[in-house]
């Protein structure tokens, strides 16, 4: 619950969060996105930010494609 908290009291702006020391950005729910140190994490608005900072994109929850990255909105748009 302690990770979710976190992750509402984020600024609206926040869209992407990246990690310095491997140099990746993520989706702000992304598993191991959300294993990343304090620390060592980095808050984007957007992927663009991140890419002109030299970060690249996740492999997990693949930021830069939005059919991918989250499989449960489909599943929840062909229930509704």
């Amino acid at each position: 619950m302690r990770n979710w908290r976190v992750i509402v009291e984020l600024p609206e702006t926040v869209a992407i969060n990246g990690c310095r020391t491997t140099g990746i950005y993520c989706r702000v729910n992304c598993p191991p996105g959300r294993r990343t140190r304090p620390e060592n994490r980095v808050h984007f608005a957007s992927i663009s930010d991140a890419r002109s900072e030299g970060f690249r994109a996740c492999k997990v929850c693949k930021p830069d494609d939005p059919a991918d990255g989250e499989p449960w909105k489909s599943k929840v748009i062909r229930r509704l």
